[in-house]
Order: C-alpha cells, then sequence, then structure tokens
C-alpha cells in the first residue's frame, strides 16, 4: 500500500514535533550545578550587550544549543520524550480546548488579551531593553546579564527554531479551519509552533533564572502562561502550538542561561585586533 500525502504530511508534522520535543533537553545538558555562585559574576559574558564581544557570544550560544542533541545521555533523552509526550496529549484536546475558549469569549477579554499577547512580542523586548538601561544605569550586573541571556534566546528560540518547525510543519491556523490537524508543510500556514509562546517564555525564562525568587518566577512565568492563553483566545493558535512554543522557549533560554553562567574558560571564540605598517584587521581564535 502506498502512502498518501496526508500521511507524508502527518509524518512531517511528528518529526518536527519531536524536534520542539527535544529542544528540552538542552536545558539538563546545559545546566550548570553551582547556580547561587554563577550569580554573583558575569561568566562568559562580555560587559555590555552593546560591546563587539556579544554578537561572538551569541554566536556561541546558538552553537552549543543546536549541537546538544549530539552531546546527551539517557536522561536528556527522556526529557525530550516527556515533552514530545505533552504536546501530543495536548493536541488530543485542541478541538475541545478551542471550542470551550471560543464558546465563552467576551469583548471586554478580548481587549485585554489583545494587548496582554504583545509580551510576547514588542513587550518581551521593550522589558529585556529595561533591564539593560536598568543595569547600565545603576551598575547592576545581574540586570545586564538577564538582558543578555535574554536578547541571545530571543534569536534562537524565536529566530530561529521556531520559525524553521513553523515552515517544517505548515499547521493551519484555528481561524481558518474547522479541523485541527490540517497540515502542508513549507507553505504560508504557521500555526504551529507559537512563535509569541517562544518568545514570552524565553523572556520569562532568562528572568526567572537570573532571579530565582520565587515571586519573580511566579510573576514571570505567570505573564508568559498568559500569553499562551491569549493566543488561544485570539483564536491564533491551538493549544499544543502554545505548549510546544513554550517549551522551545523554556529550554533554550535554560541553556543560553546555564552556558553563559559558565567559567570564562569557557569561551571558544574570541578575537582581537591588530595593527602594523602593512594594514590593518581582526583575528579570530578558536579554542578547543
Amino acid at each position: 500500500m502506498s502512502a498518501t500525502p496526508q500521511s507524508h504530511r502527518t509524518r512531517r508534522a511528528c518529526i518536527a514535533i519531536l524536534v520542539a520535543g527535544c529542544a528540552v533537553a538542552s536545558a539538563r545538558a546545559q545546566s550548570s550545578p553551582d547556580a547561587a555562585a554563577a550569580l554573583a559574576s558575569d561568566g562568559i559574558r562580555p560587559a555590555h550587550v552593546w560591546s563587539a564581544e556579544y554578537p561572538l557570544l551569541v554566536l556561541g550560544d546558538t552553537e552549543s544549543i543546536l549541537a546538544a542533541p549530539a552531546h546527551w545521555g539517557g536522561d536528556e533523552w527522556l526529557d525530550a520524550a516527556e515533552a514530545v509526550a505533552a504536546v501530543g496529549a495536548t493536541a488530543a484536546f485542541d478541538r475541545s480546548i478551542r471550542s470551550s475558549v471560543q464558546a465563552h469569549r467576551t469583548a471586554g477579554e478580548d481587549r485585554f488579551m489583545r494587548q496582554w499577547q504583545e509580551f510576547g512580542n514588542y513587550y518581551a523586548f521593550g522589558a529585556l531593553a529595561a533591564f539593560d538601561a536598568w543595569g547600565e544605569l545603576g551598575g547592576d550586573v545581574r540586570a545586564k546579564n538577564t538582558a543578555m541571556d535574554g536578547i541571545a534566546a530571543s534569536i534562537i528560540a524565536g529566530g530561529l527554531i521556531t520559525p524553521a518547525l513553523k515552515i517544517v510543519v505548515g499547521r493551519e491556523r484555528p481561524s481558518t479551519t474547522s479541523a485541527a490537524f490540517r497540515f502542508k508543510p513549507f507553505s504560508t500556514n504557521s500555526s504551529f509552533p507559537s512563535g509569541h509562546a517562544t518568545e514570552a517564555f524565553a523572556v520569562a525564562t532568562a528572568i526567572a533564572e537570573n532571579y530565582p525568587a520565587w515571586w519573580v518566577q511566579g510573576l514571570a512565568y505567570g505573564t508568559a502562561g498568559l500569553v499562551g492563553y491569549a493566543r488561544i483566545e485570539q483564536n491564533a493558535h491551538f493549544a499544543s502550538d502554545v505548549v510546544a512554543g513554550s517549551l522551545v522557549g523554556w529550554s533554550v533560554a535554560r541553556g543560553v542561561v546555564h552556558r553563559n553562567d559558565g567559567p570564562p574558560g569557557a569561551r571558544k571564540l574570541t578575537w582581537t585586533p591588530y595593527a602594523n605598517a602593512k594594514g590593518f584587521g581582526v583575528v579570530f581564535f578558536k579554542s578547543f
């Protein structure tokens, strides 16, 4: 029996879900054994987000996150399996969740959620800018670290991983179909995973990891969680889209923070300018 085009699409969607789930395991693989001590220093971060070394930090973070699966052990693969299971379990209720939320949608809630969802977009970058400004003006290293980690996590999770998954999966949004599982890979369909949830949880995790107080974590993750609900309420995403995006943002941000909290010796790519009678330039050094 030959496979139908729909079955090919379903398999591709399942593969993409697996990739989204696998990102979670990077959090365990990148974790630091002494987070409290790491908070007291810059780790491998440069002094400022606008320094010439910061793009190199982001490049190193990207390499570390994307290459992490090659170094996973049993615990990390178990984390990935649990993430896949969470997305799959949520997907089984996508239609019923959408129906329930849309049935109880009100004009007032709609106006509120339309604004709140921007914490997964413009407001998220505004929050990171505020952390950086506070850090620079007040000499607060932790605030500057939060901004650097949040920007790096946003670039990797929200700028690379989630957009790639959207293209590969090609899931149709709930606002354009009555079916919960319509996929057209490499099309303009972009429901899975949720980009707003990815961004919201990437920033929330960067904040929560740098400020481990319970109330900060509650506020950060509560804000991000409400962004996810807002995307369902706005009929822009299914619940499983939100869960997958949240897992991608959370796991990437944790991996970034814990790598950046490492000792200075962990920096693998450095550079230095040079000048002589024959000219000038920049020399890059790669350490192993």
